[in-house]
């Protein structure tokens, strides 16, 4: 039977490994566009464009995104690949494509089956409005390659023909990105341009400039007084802007070094100084308790609460109610076991329990504190109104349960801090290292933007700052004294093994290790030296023939947390035209 489920195991192991492979080795690159432009008399323009695709892993689609920015309408979209031209039908199969339209483009997805090969498809569609059309010259200014694309390019090619030839002379063009010049050859009817190592974040954008001859003599002109001086003119300024900005963002960055050394050595001296006038930690001539004695009379909750850095969680209220129990409150009794949901993969039973109330007044009792009262009446009603299994009992996906909690964890907080173990005048440094940490974190997100990103330090580093202001708060010397005993006790519950422990003090050390968040294995070895010491426990009745551990019992116990039972979160198409100034295009896709 073991052998059995461990083969079914391993199988199971191995194709989560498989699948993990394979869907990590699936990957596509594109290597090479190749764009074809073909300007006609009539002033609408073909594009072309050559996809090249490498898929590593199995692909079934990819698409291509139209933006309908610099033009007035987009025709006869076509997809192809070699002889083969794609049906455009709204569907999914192979060799097919659909089309959707948006407010700001169109996006034209395609369909195939590809694994671990090369392929390359084209798609062509025809657009009107794109050209600015002068009295003498006109212009094509457009994005042939977006930034921001899925992919990086290895290598760009552009031909752009016109619909009529003309002297080369009269032939202009200018690369706008990326920041170095492609390589450009004019020829008799256009211009041929080639690019290599084009980024995913660079665009390709140029402007180029032919007389308006080649075009028919009945095309309307739209922007009369255009110029190859105009457009000489306004690349020209554009490089000199481009220029200044360069300038002025490497002044930026030096003043945003130098703000980032003032911003970020503001925030370590404030963060020092009221650590050192506030923070720093009383000195002790107290060495630490190195026996297993348990060092005090404080309240389990409420020393969990001190050595976890003031914070209740889940195992505090079973530590109360285990406590409780101890002192004649309550009865706990363990359940008939029931098996693990998944038993097919182990025969190991869970044990439960279930928690009787006992006939004693609470309230004539001095040394009960209100939040051990409270516990005390919530879990008496609960037991009313959903029986006494523990997993009703602290239901906390109920909301009635969860408001409870929140409740119960302010009341045991306040009880804490009564006990004056945590230095107040510590919070006066808390709060002004925190409120000058903000103010540094603000500064640094507005220079963000007034210089430069590398701000993100200086504010990373005030934001640290902020966090680190919980450090500030101190323990009083009689806190400290009580933290260093009681650490040193937590020590010991870990390493039990080296100690030896009589068993009338076992009952005890279970609850302050279950307080303390000791886990399975030091509860273990808590009990290893005698393991019938459940026995001992009198305030919980164990089933004859049981097979829990004390270790068992304090892992189920300890862990109502993380099974949920007990939660310290509680419950609960057109376009406008083409733009004399700026580039229309900007087509991009990617593939799945």
């Amino acid at each position: 039977m073991k052998l059995s489920k461990f083969f079914i195991l391993s199988l199971i192991i191995s194709m989560l490994s498989n699948f993990s492979t394979t869907v990590h080795a699936k990957e596509y690159a594109i290597p090479e566009l190749q764009i074809e432009i073909q300007i006609y008399d009539d002033g609408s323009i073909r594009i072309t464009e050559h996809r090249t695709y490498f898929f590593d892993g199995s692909y079934s689609w990819a698409n291509y995104r139209i933006p309908k920015s610099g033009i007035s309408a987009i025709e006869n979209i076509q997809v192809s690949e070699a002889d083969e031209n794609f049906t455009n039908l709204n569907s999914e199969e192979p060799q097919t494509f659909l089309v959707e339209e948006s407010s700001g483009a169109f996006n034209v997805q395609w369909f195939f089956d590809a694994n671990d090969e090369e392929r390359t498809f084209s798609i062509s569609y025809t657009i009107r409005g794109a050209l600015t059309v002068g009295t003498e010259w006109s212009q094509f200014f457009w994005n042939y390659v977006a930034a921001g694309r899925e992919k990086s390019t290895e290598e760009v090619t552009i031909l752009l023909q016109l619909p009529d030839t003309t002297d080369r002379s009269n032939l202009y063009a200018w690369v706008r990105e990326p920041d170095w010049d492609l390589d450009i050859a004019k020829l008799d009817n256009g211009f041929q341009f080639t690019g290599t190592d084009i980024d995913r974040n660079e665009a390709v954008i140029i402007r180029t400039v032919f007389p308006t001859s080649v075009l028919e003599d009945q095309i309307q002109v739209n922007e009369p007084g255009f110029s190859v001086d105009f457009a000489e003119n306004e690349e020209s300024e554009y490089r000199e802007s481009q220029r200044q900005l360069a300038a002025e963002q490497a002044r930026n960055y030096d003043l945003a070094v130098n703000a980032v050394i003032v911003l970020a050595g503001l925030s370590i001296v404030c963060f020092v100084f009221f650590y050192r006038k506030y923070g720093a930690r009383h000195k002790m001539n107290y060495s630490q308790n190195k026996s297993i004695m348990i060092p005090g009379r404080q309240k389990p909750a409420a020393i969990g609460w001190l050595l976890m850095n003031q914070t209740v969680i889940g195992a505090h209220v079973t530590a109360t109610l285990l406590d409780l129990s101890r002192r004649g409150y309550f009865r706990i009794e363990e359940n008939e076991p029931d098996k693990e949901s998944s038993s097919w993969l182990s025969t190991e039973e869970k044990g439960t329990y279930s928690v009787e109330t006992v006939d004693k007044d609470i309230q004539s009792d001095s040394t009960i504190s209100e939040w051990e009262e409270d516990l005390y009446s919530f879990i008496t009603k609960r037991i009313k109104e959903e029986g006494n299994k523990m997993e009703d009992i602290f239901k906390f996906s109920e909301t009635e349960v969860s408001k409870w909690f929140y409740a119960w964890k302010k009341k045991l907080s306040t009880y804490c801090k009564d006990q004056e173990w945590i230095d107040k005048k510590s919070y006066t440094g808390v709060f002004w290292n925190l409120g000058i940490q903000s103010a540094l974190l603000l500064t640094g997100i507005a220079l963000i933007f007034l210089l430069h990103p590398i701000m993100a330090v200086a504010m990373g580093i005030a934001f640290i700052g902020a966090v680190l202001s919980l450090a500030i708060i101190r323990r009083t010397p009689k806190g400290e004294e009580i933290y260093i005993t009681w650490k040193g006790y937590r020590k010991a519950l870990k390493n039990a093994k080296d100690y030896s422990i009589p068993d009338d003090k076992l009952g005890l050390h279970f609850i302050y290790g279950i307080a303390l968040g000791l886990n399975k294995q030091e509860f273990e070895q808590m009990f290893e030296q005698n393991p019938d010491a459940v026995l001992l426990i009198t305030w919980i009745t164990i089933l004859p023939g049981s097979t829990n551990s004390p270790a068992s019992m304090a892992s189920s116990f300890s862990n109502l947390a993380a099974t949920g039972t007990i939660s310290a979160g509680g419950g609960g198409v057109a376009g406008g035209g083409a733009s004399v100034s700026s580039p229309g295009g900007g087509a991009s896709g990617g593939a799945g």
